[in-house]
Order: C-alpha cells, then sequence, then structure tokens
C-alpha cells in the first residue's frame, strides 16, 4: 500500500480535544436551505442523478450505476435533507463502493437494494469483501486494487487512488483499500473521488484519462487541522479539477449530513463565491439534489 495516497493519522488525543471542544463552542447552523428537487422515478435516458452526500446515481450506456448510496440516516448521524426520490424506485445494475466508512458503505442501503435486485453487481476497493459476506454471492462481487479496471454492462470501471484511509471497526484500520472510480463508455468518461484529501493523485489521473464530468467533494473540512488530512475544502475541489483536466467539475459531499465543525450550507455557499470571483480551466456546474444532469446537454465545455 502507497503511502502517497494514505492520509497520516491523527492522534487520539488531538481528536479527544476536538470533541470535548464542541462543548463550549456554538453550534454550526443543523438545518439545511439548500433545495431539493423531488422527482418520483428515475429518468429515461443517460443522465447523472445527485442523492445528497456522495451518493450518485447514473445511467451510461444502459446500464444503471449507484455510487455509495446512502439512503436514510447512517450511525451517529440524522440526513438533514430529503432522499429526492421514493426508496422504491431506486434500481441499480452496479453499485459502486468507494471505501468502508459508514457515510460512504451503508449496509442497511446496500441490502435494501440488493433486494430490488437480486442480480446486482458491486464493485468495491481490494479487501471489502469482509464487509459483504453474506449479503452477496462472491461471484458478483468484483475487487479491485489501484489502477485495476473491470468492464461491466459496456462500462470500463477504475479504481483510482485517494488520499485518505479505510475504518469501521476498532480492528480494520486500512485492511480494505479506498479510492474513487473512472467509469468510462465508447463516448463518456466520468470520475467520482470518493473521499480524498488534496494530492498528487488527481493530476495521475488526468494524465491517464480524459475526463468529462469530475463529482468532486467540498465539504467536511474543520477543523482544519484535523480534515485536512482527509478531505477537500472548495479551493482545493477547484485546484483538484484543473489538475485533472476535466470538461466540467460538479461538487457533491455537502447539505446532506453534520460531519464536522462548518454549517451545514457553508460549503456551496464558499464555492459559489469562488466561481463568480476566478475563471477556471474548466466548468463548474452545481448539481442540486434530485436534478437531472444531461451529459450530452452540458459537456460541451472544452478545457483548456
Amino acid at each position: 500500500m502507497s503511502t502517497r495516497y494514505t492520509s497520516p493519522r491523527i492522534s487520539f488525543t488531538t481528536i479527544l480535544k476536538w470533541q470535548l471542544s464542541k462543548f463550549w463552542r456554538k453550534r454550526p447552523r443543523e438545518d439545511s436551505i439548500l433545495p431539493v428537487v423531488a422527482q418520483e422515478v428515475l429518468p429515461d435516458g443517460e443522465y447523472a442523478l445527485w442523492l445528497g452526500h456522495a451518493s450518485l446515481w447514473l445511467k451510461i450506456a444502459s446500464t444503471t450505476v449507484a455510487i455509495d448510496p446512502i439512503l436514510g440516516d447512517i450511525p451517529l448521524y440524522r440526513r438533514k435533507s430529503p432522499l429526492p426520490l421514493p426508496k422504491n424506485q431506486l434500481n441499480a445494475d452496479v453499485i459502486l463502493i468507494t471505501h468502508a466508512h459508514y457515510d460512504h458503505y451503508d449496509k442497511p442501503s446496500i441490502a435494501y437494494l440488493l433486494r430490488q435486485n437480486p442480480k446486482m453487481i458491486i464493485v468495491a476497493p481490494a479487501g471489502f469483501w469482509r464487509y459483504l459476506k453474506g449479503q452477496i454471492d462472491r461471484e458478483r462481487c468484483f475487487e479491485l486494487e489501484w489502477w485495476e479496471s473491470v468492464m461491466v454492462g459496456g462500462l470500463f470501471i477504475t479504481l483510482t487512488p485517494s488520499k485518505h484511509w479505510s475504518k469501521r471497526t476498532p480492528y480494520d484500520t486500512n485492511k480494505a483499500l479506498w479510492g474513487g472510480y473512472v467509469i468510462q463508455s465508447s463516448e463518456h468518461t466520468l470520475y467520482h473521488s470518493g473521499d480524498s484529501a488534496y494530492g498528487e493523485h488527481f493530476k495521475e489521473i488526468g494524465e491517464k484519462f480524459e475526463i468529462d464530468e469530475a463529482f468532486l467533494p467540498i465539504g467536511a473540512y474543520r477543523p482544519e487541522a484535523i480534515m485536512k488530512h482527509n478531505h477537500l475544502n472548495p479551493p482545493e475541489a477547484l485546484e483538484a479539477a484543473s489538475d485533472l483536466r476535466v470538461k466540467t467539475m460538479i461538487p457533491i459531499h455537502y447539505g446532506t449530513f453534520i460531519l464536522s465543525d462548518e454549517p451545514i450550507d457553508e460549503p456551496i455557499e464558499w464555492f459559489e463565491k469562488l466561481i463568480r470571483s476566478v475563471s477556471y480551466p474548466f466548468h463548474p456546474h452545481i448539481l442540486r439534489a434530485g436534478e437531472i444532469y444531461r451529459f450530452k446537454e452540458i459537456s460541451t465545455f472544452k478545457s483548456t
């Protein structure tokens, strides 16, 4: 495992001080004011649909892909914005899981989706089978090392590195990999980074792939002393998009759960301020939760 792609461990003392400090600090705003576009069913045609946080639904080349699906609350954290579609409408052919943290791998959500579609395939980082035993047949679960690929339903799916880490219990730190995914059809290439701090891996990915859309996280960045090793803030996400040489950058990982110290809507407010004041060599596109993004209608911007 390359240490270049592994976030440094934060001491227990640092984390304890952070948690204790919450008792004396003013609580951040908890109610999201962000609009949610309600949908009754998944749309026809090719699309991307953001469900909030890091959960993304894609239809590409007749294959429906769910990335990090979270359909409700997660342990210790309540959902602050509603799911924009009824759960019973959320079917997929393949699920991509970026890593084991509870806000990205939600076991009840995966179990529900597998009941909806027993033939579903799961793609996950190497070592992830430990968490999926008993939920899915082994032959329908593909584990990937960084830069490894699998072909599913006409899509070429590659696990790419991210600067992060993995843990779900006190005894499994970094026992499974973590990462993002590049998804390629014959006509289109998308990238979902999963969780990541800023690092040189974004340039590496941009050198290997011609990416149309990058879905990059912009939230969970405070306190900086802890979060800068694990997540992107809005200016870092925009810099990562430049490194990736994308055509369109879409922010995610905000406005759904309060995982850190910034107010729930601050990430997108900061992002909007930046894109109003600075020109970027790509198209920054804000997608509301539940809003339908059509690739061919939007992705005409050419990076320079």
